[in-house]
């Protein structure tokens, strides 16, 4: 075991950002990873916003991110963010990528980065005049850390690691699909109204026979959470959700419930869930009086949102009020038809929760070996 440098494993590339008043050069020709489009924990970034056109690949090849570099954020939200290149891809002037030398098993240094790195980033941090974190290329390739030389320990490690890795990812593309399907099913239904049976029905103003809009607002409460200086206590044990993501954080205005989850400001986004959760101001609890209406509920929003964005509030952050969720249209059908939706739909999530809590599972297995492998102490 000794310590190298990060600049001495391989070749440090900073991204770049092609100028948006040049539409031409994005497309869909190569992935392009901004922080944004990191999730905190999972190994590759599969999805992204943008791509880069094939005219930007060319003129920007030099910062090219070769399949097997581990990619760090360094602006913005440092010490939480990394993500694996899982093919040829470009990413933002955010990420430092480190390429390894063929000396280095790709996997190995993934790992060890998200073990010996991350942990470390904030203490790096030198700010920026607009008060972003902040880590310069020349202190994050400087950064130290402990290595095996034995590349053939640095594959097992690897293997064993991404093996984890591998059914997390697995289990989260069916997790997508679920969602797809699920998104569809309510398209199919309430969208184009192409329900079991519809044939046999008559239209009237638009709608099924016997069907109804109805004010969200008359269907469900709508609870804000609050804002707390003090929100991180001791417990952590719910789910605490922000405007723009979940994480693991401690009381802050508690639910136990079936609910959905509406991020109200900035990058508005929806989310159902079931069980112990907290919320923060500007997130909106909505539980329908009426549990059957949560799933036509959830997916009617989440098919408003980018209308919702449009006539949101706030010039420079977008936020969302309470009149404007209380007026969104909820197509509500004959009790038959809802019943069968939701029983479909109930199957469907609860899938995805056993999905989810496997992940949790194997994140944590994976995390609890992490040190004790790149320390040494265990052997392989």
């Amino acid at each position: 075991m000794e310590y190298v440098r990060l600049k001495d494993i391989g070749q440090i590339i900073t991204g770049n950002t092609p100028p948006t008043s040049k539409p031409e050069y994005y497309g869909d020709y190569m992935p392009f990873i901004k922080a944004t489009d990191i999730p905190i924990g999972v190994k590759c970034t599969l999805v992204t916003e943008q791509s880069y056109s094939k005219l930007a690949a060319e003129k920007y090849k030099k910062s090219l991110v070769p399949k097997g570099s581990t990619c760090v954020v360094t602006i913005g939200s440092i010490g939480k963010k990394m993500t694996y290149a899982h093919t040829d891809l470009f990413v933002n002037q955010a990420i430092n990528a480190i390429v390894p030398k063929d000396s280095y098993d790709n996997e190995y240094i993934f790992y060890n980065v998200r073990c010996s790195v991350l942990p470390q980033l904030k203490k790096l941090d030198s700010g920026t005049t607009s008060g972003r974190e902040n880590i310069s290329k020349t202190s994050f390739s400087s950064i130290r850390i402990p290595v095996i030389r034995d590349k053939n320990v640095q594959r097992r490690i690897g293997v064993i690691l991404s093996t984890y890795d591998s059914l997390i990812e697995n289990n989260t593309k069916r997790i997508r699909l679920l969602e797809k399907m699920a998104e569809n099913l309510y398209k199919e239904w309430f969208v184009r109204f192409r329900f079991p049976g519809h044939e046999n029905v008559k239209m009237v103003n638009g709608l099924p026979k016997g069907w109804k809009y109805v004010n969200f607002g008359k269907l469900s409460p709508i609870v804000t959470g609050k804002k707390d200086a003090n929100f991180a206590s001791p417990n952590g044990k719910y789910k605490f959700f922000t405007c723009s993501k979940a994480d693991l954080m401690a009381d802050s205005y508690s639910f136990d419930c079936f609910a959905i989850i509406l991020a109200g400001n900035g990058d508005l986004n929806v989310k159902l869930y079931k069980g112990q959760f907290e919320a923060y101001q500007r997130t909106y609890v909505l539980t329908p009086y009426d549990i059957s209406h949560i799933y036509i509920s959830y997916y009617t929003i989440q098919s408003e949102l980018d209308r919702l964005l449009v006539g949101a509030a706030g010039a420079v952050i977008k936020f969302l009020t309470k009149g404007m969720i209380e007026k969104i249209k909820i197509v509500v059908p004959d009790q038959s038809l809802l019943r069968k939706f939701n029983i479909m739909l109930d199957a469907n999530f609860k899938i995805r929760q056993n999905l989810i809590a496997q992940n949790t599972l194997l994140a944590r297995q994976r995390d609890l070996l992490l040190p004790r492998l790149m320390s040494g102490k265990l052997e392989v």
